[in-house]
């Protein structure tokens, strides 16, 4: 009797042990073909977004617009799919919401591009309910309100930007602009003054900097000929031209290829009675825009008699 509980308790020890292992492989499997269902789903929905940027880019925003929403859906699917297991897989399922997060907020991006910019802002909206510290959507909303004419609303989603995050060049050239066209002149230069600050390098590559470059000690370019054109625009209107024109030459250093800082470099010279540097200010604008009114005006050729004397 002994001995046949002894058997039979040996036998239902290896069927449970059996069990345990059967059990054990078919979670071992239906994890594995979980994650392959997973990984499938999520590179359909990194092939689709990648789809929707390059229409974008192409100026297809309607086409960009639709890939966009379906890289949505298929993240959002596979979001469902990985809460059953978001014990185990916590920074996947992190990861995979902000990705459906950015290609939602990337909508207002296209619809932007489309002139629907009141669309673009419900987008801008209703991520900052949900996001309301966010920098990055603050800029957006107010770039999206100045695009509208809304100027005063630009101006506080500008600041609000930047009590965020006060690096934010952008916000800050964007601020300093809208101050400008409302005459707020001493406000403005000081915005622009803090974009300038905060600029980014012009073209930065590191290649270009490390392999390519003879100067051991080369002189980085800030992204900034925009900033200090506006600076250069806002100092002449407080009549500090000789800031000015510092301003607009630190632009063309920059960009020396733009018309519309030689433009201003002209006006700034023939307004403080520079005649011969306002000359050749012109004529580099003439050069680069030959269909410059002003400049044509400027520069007029010299009539036959005047080429006999």
């Amino acid at each position: 009797t002994n001995l046949m509980c002894l058997i039979l308790q040996k036998i239902y020890d290896t069927e449970k042990a059996y069990s345990i292992a059967m059990s054990f492989l078919k979670k071992w499997y239906d994890k594995v073909s979980r994650k392959k269902e997973f990984t499938t789903l999520y590179r359909r929905g990194e092939e689709v977004y990648g789809s929707g940027y390059v229409l974008f880019e192409m100026g297809k925003y309607e086409e960009a617009l639709d890939k966009y929403n379906e890289a949505a859906a298929i993240w959002g699917e596979l979001e469902a799919k990985l809460i059953e297991f978001e014990d185990d897989m916590a920074d996947d399922l992190a990861n995979l919401r902000k990705k459906c997060q950015n290609v939602l907020y990337s909508r207002c991006f296209v619809l932007y591009k489309m002139g629907k910019h009141e669309e673009a802002l419900e987008v801008i909206d209703s991520f900052l309910e949900d996001y309301p510290e966010d920098p990055d959507k603050w800029f957006g909303h107010g770039f999206v309100m100045q695009s509208i004419g809304q100027y005063q609303k630009a101006v506080e989603s500008f600041s609000r930007c930047l009590d965020l995050d006060p690096a934010f060049s952008d916000a800050w050239y964007c601020k300093a602009t809208l101050l400008y066209h409302n005459d707020e002149f001493t406000q403005a230069l000081e915005c622009y003054d803090m974009a300038a600050q905060h600029s980014g390098v012009k073209d930065f590559a590191f290649p270009r900097y490390s392999f390519l470059n003879i100067d051991p000690k080369p002189k980085l370019k800030k992204d900034a000929a925009g900033i200090l054109y506006g600076k250069g625009n806002t100092l002449f209107k407080l009549e500090r031209f000789e800031e000015a024109i510092e301003a607009f030459k630190g632009a063309l250093d920059i960009e020396p290829e733009s018309p519309k800082i030689w433009q201003g470099l002209a006006n700034t010279y023939l307004k403080i009675g520079n005649y011969d540097r306002a000359d050749k200010a012109f004529a580099k604008l003439l050069e680069l825009d030959p269909e410059n009114s002003q400049a044509k005006d400027h520069i007029k050729p010299a009539s036959p008699a005047e080429d006999k004397e």
